[in-house]
């Protein structure tokens, strides 16, 4: 999500007192500068140690190991040639790592390898030296590890998804007649691999049934926010998985999978008041599931960025959750591991916070 860089404003203050009294602190494990690079995603695999994949401004991957002690890193992914929009540890496999660029490809690295350089690069492989590269914008990994999707930017009024089968590097087949603009979003169903998710600057959220030979008859649903969708995610409420949307407004809705229409929606102005800030300043920075409910990341960009809380859904209410004090920048990027109880968050200072949320309290509320 875009973050503009709006100078402190001296109205977006709050009552400390009131500020404590509605929100659980959290505690702040680790922090670790990486430079000027902004982070622009944030992957980690599953153990209780775990690898941290940073995807930073300058077009590398930073790999980093997550112990007791602190952060150290591991290695430099560099391979790439242009703007990375994403990374991803595969399912099951932790030492196996996808990154994907504008520059057209998804990159498989095996972090047991010393020598750092690629298993594979996926491409569009029907290209030949006459046509356009198609810029990647987002991507994901099936749970089974078995299939690749990545959407692309607009191109000559056309938009893709692609899709690999991982253990053939050409390309499978695409979809391109259901969007009409960047897709930002491309989301597998958490229990089912033949279930996709893509959102778009169009403003449209579409489901696939991969089952299915053609995309028209793939297209189970299509819902309108009538926004330009800037992130999804599958979450359960613990009877059925719904869908979260944030939109470049810094609204947010959800959706059951077959809605007509959000079921809930909170605009910016509610989740500011949420969160006691003003409204100009206020963003969300992303929405994370867990236990069968949703915890948003929400900031202001006022005083340099240093605030971050958390609101949580609760019976479609949105309640005050976490405040994080240590934070010191605007958040581009967050991954949470509810089984290891860790969230890390990275911003536009090239800082890797760790952070260690009490989700019984979430409970309690």
């Amino acid at each position: 999500m875009e973050i503009t860089n709006e100078s402190s404003d001296h109205s977006d203050t709050e009552d400390i007192k009131e500020v404590d009294s509605i929100f659980s602190s959290c505690e702040h494990i680790h922090s670790q500068s990486l430079g000027s690079k902004y982070i622009l995603d944030i992957s980690a695999s599953s153990e209780s140690n775990p690898y941290i994949a940073a995807a930073l401004s300058d077009f590398d991957c930073g790999i980093f190991n997550l112990t007791e002690s602190g952060v150290s890193k591991i290695t430099q992914l560099k391979s790439h040639t242009n703007k990375l929009v994403g990374c991803k540890f595969c399912p099951g496999q932790n030492r196996l790592l996808y990154t994907a660029s504008t520059d057209g490809t998804i990159k498989l690295w095996d972090l047991r390898v010393l020598k750092q350089s690629e298993v594979c690069s996926f491409k569009d492989t029907t290209l030949d030296q006459s046509n356009v590269v198609k810029s990647l914008c987002s991507f994901d990994v099936s749970p089974c590890n078995r299939l690749l999707a990545a959407g692309t930017d607009l191109i000559d009024s056309d938009v893709y998804i692609l899709f690999w089968d991982v253990r053939n590097i050409k390309l499978l087949g695409a979809y391109w007649e259901s969007h009409t603009d960047d897709i930002t979003q491309i989301k597998f169903h958490p229990d089912n691999s033949n279930k996709l998710m893509s959102g778009s600057t169009d403003g449209l959220i579409n489901i696939y049934n991969l089952l299915e030979q053609c995309e028209e008859d793939a297209l189970e649903e299509c819902l309108n926010t009538e926004e330009l969708v800037e992130d999804l995610q599958w979450f359960n409420d613990g009877k059925q998985y719904k869908i979260s949307c944030v939109t470049s407004a810094n609204n947010l809705q959800l959706w059951y999978s077959d809605g007509a229409e959000p079921y809930k929606r909170f605009n910016r102005d509610e989740i500011a008041l949420k969160i006691k800030k003003t409204t100009e300043n206020t963003y969300i920075a992303k929405a994370h599931p867990v236990k069968d409910s949703l915890l948003v990341l929400c900031g202001s960009n006022g005083h340099e960025g240093r605030t971050l809380r958390s609101l949580n859904l609760s019976k479609d209410h949105m309640i005050p959750a976490f405040q994080f004090k240590e934070n010191v920048q605007k958040i581009r990027s967050s991954h949470i591991n509810e089984n290891t109880g860790v969230l890390i968050t990275g911003g536009e200072k090239g800082i890797l916070d760790i952070w260690k949320p009490n989700f019984k309290v979430l409970n309690n509320k």
